[in-house]
């Protein structure tokens, strides 16, 4: 999944910091916002669009793969069940797509 171990601890936080500062912001008052999920969606986002910006077959390769196994989770990003925070899983989502922009752009430079 990842090159270095500290890009593990840079997903994570970023996954985080976004998913945590999206469900303060936006999330519903009656919803509860408990568990691993913003982490979860955050490791697919990154996964899903590692390939995508980073531009090297392998990435491409699993990027592909983690799209075509488990690409049914990202409707879990929309709204579907009441009293379920899907904002959490949105900005998880969208912080594993930062991250994933934010290491391939480090990767680059270096």
């Amino acid at each position: 999944m990842l090159q270095e171990t500290s890009d593990f601890f840079v997903v994570t936080t970023i996954t985080m910091l976004v998913g945590g500062l999206g469900v303060w912001l936006l999330g519903a008052p009656n919803s509860v916002h408990i568990g691993a999920s913003v982490l979860i969606f955050g490791y697919l986002g990154f996964l899903l669009f590692r390939g995508f910006f980073e531009r090297n077959l392998p990435s491409i390769f699993l990027s592909i793969l983690v799209g075509f196994l488990y690409g049914g989770l990202v409707w879990g990003v929309l709204p579907s069940q009441p009293h379920v925070s899907w904002q959490g899983h949105l900005f998880g989502f969208i912080g594993g797509i930062l991250a994933a922009r934010l290491l391939a752009r480090r990767k680059l430079s270096s």
